[in-house]
């Protein structure tokens, strides 16, 4: 019997986001690297026989790993197009990109994405783009990043059954590493505090374990006989959470009850959340207000007895026409 071909080991990921070249490696020992195909398929069938056949309907794939920590990453997870700004790259929110677009750096353009393992294995994902945006944990001793998704398409003048450097080729041996660079991290991990504008009580926050970014970009898929050609942005929400050490339950309490049914949450255009960190790093959120959802005050227990509370985003405008304002910012 002749010897089984077995894989394992890691992989590095590469990829190109608006013409410029990223390496992500996956977080952890044995970090995990997850490269999917995803099918979709009709069921024919007939009145006599019942199900006869499938037909294939849809055809994409999906790359996923929770990416280790790196500051200079942020510009590729974080595009400006989410009206995100990092560092000198300025945010300006732009409803309905399409981020296989944008990656490329022209319309129906390709950008590509690889994984790479050290026994020389080579997977390439032709026409890719970041589609799921990682939230974060600021913390001692946390991951910084939550799991990020990168989506890909067929060339959009190709289809299943065409060519297949047009969507996904691999080679299983003696593949040179893409990335010339090697591993620089830009490592960021520590103490992190936070200040909500000058509103008394709020000026000198910590929180218990992390202060928690979520991230919440939809994406809806355009699809051109079936088959998934695009992805375009639909809306985005940001909103920084955590269990907070500095302000008293009664100033807590008097923010929330001054929210009004049907009202605007917002304390105003100064109310900006900033969260400094290790190295003067800076994450801002700006315009925000406190919510409690399914959250309050805690009594017994081993954790501290304030519960967890959202600082909730808004977007502000400005300009002639008006345009959205950044709505979070990394400092660089």
């Amino acid at each position: 019997m002749s010897a089984q071909t077995v894989y394992s080991g890691p992989g590095k990921v590469r990829s190109t986001i608006a013409t410029n070249p990223y390496n992500f490696h996956a977080e952890g020992e044995n970090g995990k690297v997850d490269l999917k195909i995803l099918e979709k398929r009709d069921q024919r069938s007939t009145g006599t026989f019942g199900y006869i056949r499938s037909t294939l309907a849809d055809q994409m794939a999906e790359l996923t790993l929770t990416p280790f920590d790196s500051w200079a990453l942020l510009p590729a997870l974080f595009p400006t197009y989410l009206g995100v700004t990092t560092g000198s790259n300025t945010g300006a929110l732009v409803i309905g990109t399409r981020p296989h677009d944008y990656a490329a750096g022209s319309v129906s353009g390709k950008a590509v994405t690889t994984v790479w393992t050290p026994d020389g294995r080579l997977y390439t994902l032709a026409r890719s783009a970041i589609v799921q945006h990682p939230g974060m944990k600021l913390g001692v001793g946390q991951p910084l990043f939550d799991a990020m998704k990168i989506a890909g398409l067929w060339d959009a003048a190709d289809a299943p059954g065409g060519t297949a450097a047009n969507f996904l080729t691999n080679t299983e041996s003696g593949s040179s590493d893409p990335d010339t660079v090697g591993f620089t991290p830009d490592f960021v991990n520590g103490h992190w505090t936070g200040a909500w504008a000058a509103l008394t009580g709020f000026t000198a926050m910590e929180v218990e374990d992390f202060w928690q970014l979520q991230v919440q970009a939809k994406y809806s898929t355009l699809t051109i006989q079936k088959l998934s050609r695009h992805l375009k942005l639909d809306s985005v929400e940001f909103m920084i959470k955590g269990r907070l050490a500095g302000p008293t339950h009664t100033q807590i309490l008097a923010k929330i009850l001054a929210h009004t049914l049907g009202g605007a949450l917002g304390e105003g255009t100064a109310a900006d959340l900033i969260l400094t960190g290790p190295g003067s790093k800076t994450v801002t959120l700006k315009d925000c207000e406190i919510f409690l959802d399914n959250s309050g005050f805690e009594f017994g227990g081993t954790k501290l007895g304030t519960g967890e509370v959202a600082f909730v985003s808004r977007i502000d405008f400005s300009g002639s026409p008006d345009a959205p304002q950044p709505a979070l910012i990394f400092s660089a």
